[in-house]
């Protein structure tokens, strides 16, 4: 990922988390952010890589993570601190770490507890 690039999607998730995210589109946005800069910080972008370039990286992953969290379970069911603290976790991931993805996929960002918020 270039400077100029990254730099942008860093200003997007800080605004869109700067605020409650409440909708399924901008919480996969975020999400989808944080991870293609976690797979971008772990060298996993770029020609014979897991993602192919950065706009592969984002569509892939927003495919995840609107498969993980569905518009019908989530949309307006966004719980603020367990999503934020599943993007914590998002960042934090270790570098091909087969078991921190299936710790933060089943526990820390699950579909229960990122979508148990009130309308």
């Amino acid at each position: 990922m270039n400077l100029n690039n990254k730099w942008l999607w860093m200003l997007g998730v800080v605004g869109l988390m700067g605020c409650d995210v409440s909708s399924q589109s901008d919480a996969v946005t975020v999400a989808a952010r944080n991870s293609c800069e976690a797979y971008a910080d772990c060298e996993q972008i770029g020609s014979g890589k897991k993602y192919a370039n950065d706009d592969d990286c984002m569509t892939r992953e927003k495919a995840f993570w609107n498969n993980l969290w569905s518009v019908e379970a989530c949309d307006e069911h966004i719980n603020s601190k367990n999503f934020d603290f599943c993007q914590e976790a998002i960042k934090v991931l270790s570098c091909g770490s087969i078991v921190d993805q299936a710790v933060l996929v089943a526990d820390k960002c699950s579909r229960n507890k990122v979508c148990s918020g009130n309308p």
